[in-house]
């Protein structure tokens, strides 16, 4: 796979305060990253399903990203 990854921030969390620009970027990507091997335990990705359904019809990639401060766990997984 190839091209270009934009990090996008879903807000504080409540959907409607996530902003244009990164509503925008989301529609506008055919696949979508999400942090943690399963989406629909993404806090992130939830948000952003509340606030833009349509995402559920986009390719979704699951990006393990474990939550730990253990630098050689985290170079293992972002390798």
């Amino acid at each position: 796979m190839r091209g270009t990854l934009y990090g996008v921030g879903v807000g504080p969390g409540d959907p409607e305060l996530m902003t244009l620009k990164a509503l925008r970027v989301i529609q506008e990507c055919d696949v979508i990253a999400v942090p943690g091997p399963d989406p629909s335990d993404s806090t992130a990705y939830k948000i952003a399903e509340r606030t833009y359904p349509e995402i559920r019809e986009k390719q979704i990639l699951p990006i393990p990203t474990p939550m730990t401060k253990d630098q050689t766990l985290l170079s293992r997984n972002y390798r």
